[in-house]
């Protein structure tokens, strides 16, 4: 049998001479583990489920109820003829043909709004701001030309 003589440390030592228990060590460090583990499995097949879902929601090809219903009024606005105000006689036309008289408006030259090209303007020295670095030169040199003149 084995000797069972267990020495108690004596104060004037300062610390404890008795051995850790090892196995509970390494059970608890091993529980640790295995449950970072786990939860970090976890986290990433419910992140991975979470985004496949809503993957699967967005591109499964599948219009939503709202997305359909843009789309048919979108449709019924390019497409179709309809009265805009029937008091004052204005109508929608299809945009085909409305693409159709704009084309034949331009080709007899009864284009009704303006249509002439007009040059650029030169951008001035100094920027968008070359004017304002004028007036501000302009009123320092005022202002120094008149403290000279008060010194005088």
């Amino acid at each position: 049998m084995a000797d069972r003589n267990i020495q108690l440390p004596r104060p004037e030592e300062g610390f404890d001479r008795h051995e850790p228990k090892s196995g509970i060590i390494a059970l608890v460090s091993g529980s640790v583990i295995i449950l970072l583990v786990g939860m970090i499995i976890g986290v990433y097949w419910l992140y991975v489920v979470a985004y496949e879902k809503v993957e699967f929601e967005q591109y499964s090809g599948v219009d939503s109820k709202e997305l359909i219903a843009i789309q048919e009024r979108e449709d019924e606005h390019l497409y179709k003829y309809s009265y805009i105000d029937k008091e004052r006689g204005l109508i929608r036309l299809p945009i085909d043909r409305a693409m159709e008289l704009l084309a034949a408006e331009a080709e007899a030259g009864q284009v009704e709004y303006n249509t002439t090209a007009y040059p650029a303007k030169p951008e001035p020295p100094g920027g968008a701001a070359g004017d304002a670095l004028k007036a501000a030169a302009a009123q320092s040199e005022a202002a120094t030309s008149s403290n000279d003149a008060a010194q005088n």
